[in-house]
């Protein structure tokens, strides 16, 4: 995550804190100063014991309120609690006091840790720890004697500091490198996780935290691994059931994916991913037949907590496999686009000035090709190159993900009236789950035959997937743009994984084509509200995870032979019609269509490419969008956006090529 932006600080400025607090102007936000706010800071700050702790415990209580929030930090609340309340001589004010700074990071946005952090609070948090170190393994008055009262304060006290800690974490890279370097705090946290009078609700918020910490984090996590106990500690952890199971899960899985031990590439014999996912899966099953029993009246969220995060780290792993494939797999030179001054113009110039001679290609490379030639040029432009060596093997994480986990996913994925399609829903983690894993069952090379059996359970499980998640939400017509963009980005990672062997009902495709254009459509109405010309896909952060290329993604997929010739007949004048299109289309469509039809055309001895490509005129259709496509690439500002316009670049590149290979395929007939 990126760090925060330095303050500005002006020299010799006047002390904040010594000037008077103007009251808000509006009447009600001055009326509830007046009535809750003062009144309460007063107390806080008050000579009686009591009444400080009364006044912390109050406020604690109406910091969920937005508004009492937000007067309560207007009047300085954090300094007041830095310099007093943290540092009271009463254990139960010092405990409310934390509270309170929990609640506040819980409830305001990251730079609210931000600013605790520059305030030093570390330094607080590590004087704390101490302190509740000292209190619970004391030899002269020993823990386990002490009143229930004075224990559960200290609990109270340690779940604050250490969800605190969880805050900050989340909040800046430099906060956790900051963390991560104090052995205190970390020591803490370990100790907990072994300390046996620990509640088990304060072992499960000192993982959560080190799960925060350890996110990509090398130094901290060298540091577990070389401590033979800790390591050995998270490992018991996670068989030991429920949340706290899952969640040594999560920390695990941060370690592996850190230092990259995957099935046969570990330091440590045994330990990856692979360890997790039966812990994993026991865990959705049984945290899903919790919450079906559970009665109507009973708070779920306990087993719904370990769902999302049985979920989360499912899918977590499912992704780090897919990039160690895909790691092991890449020996390309990744293309880096053309200047604005070199081929493109040279190619451009050749396209407009020589009309009637429609085949000869921007690279003015007019020989006959050979055979080898043209297999060798396709398959840049596909990307089937061969391997200089086999990628890593991942069989036993693979095997675990498609044939454990995936079915246990499944049900927790179908739509449901009970469910709620926020993007908080357990189905939502769920369809996040399965598109991860179905996309890396896509990155497989099953064309050696040991993955046989897998290939075809997931087949079957692919062909469930369609059936009970994606037709049933795609016949509802939902108006639920979250649900939709997940659901197409479901199917897309589906249909390819089985090939596009999808038996698809009649007329979902079209399904697809409307959700491309509903995307546009949204596009629109963004643009108008936003007072903005600028594409929707250049305001985006990565444009190529937008609605409309996705459904252009689970079209060209559903076209692959062997598809119905029909079928890829429809699909594909679709395709056409989207790369025509442009200008108007946008440059991350443009550039995936364009890579669609290079894949459902890429072969002469497909069914479809004589009655669909060259008798409804694709080759010509195609050429004479080039010019087109090449301004459009030319367009985009390689300064801001980077990858499009590479990928821009290189779809331009790959057209040239790809007609120069059917136009000599065909004379070679």
């Amino acid at each position: 995550m990126g760090k925060s932006k330095p303050r500005n600080r002006v020299k010799n400025r006047d002390n904040p804190t010594a000037k008077p607090i103007k009251p808000p102007s509006d009447p009600e936000l001055a009326a509830i100063r007046e009535q809750r706010i003062l009144p309460v800071l007063r107390d806080l700050q008050s000579a009686e014991l009591k009444t400080r702790s009364t006044a912390a415990s109050a406020i604690s209580n109406i910091i969920e309120d937005e508004k009492c929030r937000k007067l309560l930090l207007r009047e300085q609340i954090v300094r007041i609690l830095l310099e007093q309340t943290l540092t009271d001589s009463n254990l139960e004010t010092r405990t409310a006091g934390w509270g309170i700074l929990r609640n506040l990071a819980l409830e305001e946005e990251a730079d609210f840790c931000v600013h605790l952090y520059r305030q030093d609070i570390l330094t607080a948090i590590e004087g704390a720890v101490r302190n509740v170190v000292q209190t619970i393994s004391s030899q002269d008055a020993p823990f386990s004697n002490a009143p229930k009262a004075e224990q559960a304060l200290i609990w109270d006290l340690t779940s604050s500091v250490v969800n605190l800690l969880t805050s900050l974490s989340e909040a800046q890279e430099e906060i956790v490198e900051a963390i991560s370097k104090l052995s205190s705090i970390v020591n803490f946290l370990f100790g907990l996780l072994s300390f046996e009078l620990a509640p088990t609700e304060a072992q499960n918020e000192a993982l959560s935290c080190l799960t925060a910490l350890t996110e990509d984090n090398k130094p901290l996590v060298q540091s577990i691994v070389e401590n033979e106990d800790w390591l050995k500690g998270l490992i018991q952890l996670k068989d030991t059931g429920g949340f706290r199971a899952v969640a040594a899960c999560g920390v695990l899985h941060n370690i592996f994916a850190c230092l990259e031990w995957y099935d046969h590439n570990t330091e440590k014999p045994g330990l990856s991913d692979a360890i997790l996912i039966p812990t994993l899966a026991k865990s959705l099953d049984l945290a899903n037949s919790q919450s079906n029993t559970a009665n109507g009246d009973t708070p779920l969220s306990s087993p719904d907590q370990v769902l999302r995060l049985a979920l989360e780290i499912t899918a977590s792993i499912a992704t780090s496999l897919q990039e160690a494939l895909e790691h092991g797999s890449r020996h390309e030179k990744e293309f880096e686009g053309f200047d604005d001054k070199d081929e493109m113009d040279d190619g451009e110039d050749k396209m407009e000035d020589d009309s009637e001679e429609p085949h000869q290609e921007d690279d003015g490379d007019n020989e006959e090709m050979n055979d080898d030639e043209i297999d060798a040029d396709m398959d840049l432009v596909t990307g089937d190159g061969p391997d200089d060596e086999e990628g890593p093997s991942e069989e036993l994480t693979l095997e675990n993900l498609v044939r454990n986990a995936a079915p246990k996913i499944l049900p927790l994925a179908r739509p449901s009236e009970q469910m709620s399609t926020g993007s908080d829903s357990i189905q939502s983690h769920a369809l996040s789950a399965l598109n991860n894993i179905s996309w890396t069952v896509s990155s497989i090379d099953f064309s050696t035959g040991h993955l046989d059996s897998l290939k075809d359970f997931w087949a079957s499980l692919a062909h469930n997937i369609w059936n009970e998640v994606i037709s049933p939400v795609l016949a509802s017509n939902t108006a639920d743009i979250d649900l939709a963009s997940s659901i197409t980005s479901l199917a897309w990672a589906v249909s390819r994984s089985v090939q596009g062997q999808i038996k698809i009902n009649p007329g979902e495709q079209r399904k697809f084509m409307a959700l491309y254009q509903a995307s546009k459509n949204l596009s629109k109405t963004q643009d108008q509200s936003n007072g903005s010309k600028k594409a929707a896909s250049e305001d985006s952060n990565d444009a190529f995870q937008g609605m409309g290329v996705k459904s252009i993604g689970v079209l060209g997929s559903l076209a692959l032979n062997p598809a119905p010739i029909e079928l890829n007949k429809e699909i594909g004048i679709f395709l056409l019609t989207v790369v025509a299109a442009v200008p108007d289309t946008e440059p991350a469509e443009a550039v995936e269509a364009l890579n669609q039809i290079f894949d459902i055309y890429a072969d002469k001895s497909y069914a479809f490419d004589e009655p669909v490509f060259w008798a409804d005129g694709f080759y010509k259709h195609l050429e004479e969008t080039l010019p087109k496509v090449r301004k459009m690439a030319k367009s985009i500002d390689k300064r801001k956006f980077e990858e499009l316009r590479a990928r821009a670049d290189e779809a331009v590149l790959n057209l040239g090529r790809f007609l120069k290979y059917k136009r000599t395929e065909r004379e070679g007939k």
